[in-house]
């Protein structure tokens, strides 16, 4: 990766230290039940625009959900996609967005993985972005990210019933139903979806896995 600065992410004539850079896969059973994968690049915050209308502004580049057919997660080496908005903008679809002042898909945007190194990949994502600013300033922003992220964890949520449920195996076999491989996760923890028992929602279970190379 030449001709940029590892861990900034360039946007038109503005640069901004990351803070965070995660793509992790989540799996709901109760919903379309397909695998799926998220990935966040999220700056530091830095002076925009010019006085008297400037502000301090942490740039987000976000999809959550990458049109991806993986069910590893080490699959993510080599893989990647290009997002027009003209053109792929599907009632529905997720869509590669950037937060500024406001959520606003990308008009162009093109992610590769590289090469793997444990849990890290080589990342290049770059393209066009607009931002809720003004109409010279805030349309057609080239953008330009590259540096190394992490897969932080694999999600898997489904809904328990019997008060013993072993969680752990509950979730692997929501994997292995949905195609998912479990073979490089080992299991973290989980949360409940809310922790009031009264609450519909309590017995909705998150289960978080870490990869293993």
């Amino acid at each position: 990766m030449t001709g940029t600065t590892l861990d900034t992410i360039e946007l038109k004539d503005l640069r901004f230290a990351v803070e965070r850079a995660q793509v992790h896969g989540w799996l709901y059973d109760d919903a379309s039940g397909e695998i799926c994968w998220m990935i966040e690049v999220a700056g530091a915050a830095k002076r925009f625009g010019e006085a008297p209308y400037s502000q301090d502004l942490r740039p987000r580049f976000y999809d959550e959900v990458m049109p991806l057919r993986l069910n590893d997660w080490r699959q993510l080496e080599g893989s990647g996609y290009v997002f027009d908005l003209a053109t792929d903008d599907d009632e529905g679809d997720s869509a590669p967005i950037l937060y500024l002042c406001s959520h606003l898909s990308l008009p162009r945007s093109q992610i590769d993985f590289g090469a793997r190194r444990g849990n890290r990949f080589a990342l290049r994502w770059h393209g066009l972005a607009e931002a809720n600013w003004d109409d010279d300033y805030g349309l057609d922003m080239p953008f330009r990210i590259e540096l190394d992220i992490e897969f932080a964890h694999q999600e898997v949520r489904f809904w328990h019933r019997d008060e013993n449920e072993d969680f752990e195996a509950a979730a692997r076999a929501v994997m292995a139903r949905r195609g998912l491989s479990d073979r490089h996760l080992r299991y973290r923890d989980y949360q409940r979806f809310r922790d009031d028992p009264t609450d519909e929602n309590y017995r909705l279970i998150r289960t978080f896995f870490v990869p293993i190379d």
